[in-house]
């Protein structure tokens, strides 16, 4: 069976939740992508490479999805969370050159909050993934995904917070 919004979903609200979830997937992978350059030189580096492939992944399934729904995208959104991403790092944090060891704590922190939000999205998709003309089972996977994905920002995010706050710090 095709994927399709039977009459007892309500198509527009559906369409904005997804189109809502493509935006937080595009500011997130924006994000990931940028901690995986930033932080190359870090022994957490692997572990933020393999997050930033699952991200783009996973934003590109949402994406068809919305599409093999016929759901209106709302390019403007996705363009706005960009650019919010980019304003994001323009912070001062009061290092002009090198990056402030504070940044790996708050980009886990945020990715991890990020992820929660993903996770809450894949949940109601298995829901609704019978009605919608879905494999359930496909959104259980991605559920289980988000949920190694946070303990991985919380890995990430222990050897940044360990690192962070002392004088004489590991590479961070």
């Amino acid at each position: 069976m095709a994927p399709h919004i039977p009459g007892s979903i309500d198509k527009k609200l559906l369409g904005l939740y997804l189109s809502d979830h493509l935006t937080g997937a595009t500011a997130g992978l924006a994000r990931i992508e940028r901690m995986t350059e930033a932080f190359a030189d870090t022994p957490v580096s692997a572990e933020i490479a393999r997050l930033s492939v699952q991200v783009r992944q996973e934003r590109d399934l949402l994406r068809g999805l919305i599409q093999d729904l016929g759901v209106r995208r709302r390019p403007h959104r996705q363009a706005a969370a960009w650019l919010a991403e980019r304003a994001g790092r323009l912070k001062l944090n009061g290092r002009i050159v090198r990056r402030s060891p504070l940044t790996m704590v708050l980009e886990a922190e945020l990715m991890r909050a990020a992820i929660m939000a993903k996770l809450g999205g894949w949940q109601t998709l298995e829901e609704l993934a019978p009605d919608l003309g879905l494999d359930r089972a496909t959104f259980v996977t991605l559920g289980d995904d988000a949920r190694a994905q946070i303990e991985a920002l919380s890995r990430i995010h222990e050897h940044a917070r360990r690192n962070a706050f002392r004088r004489h710090r590991d590479i961070t």
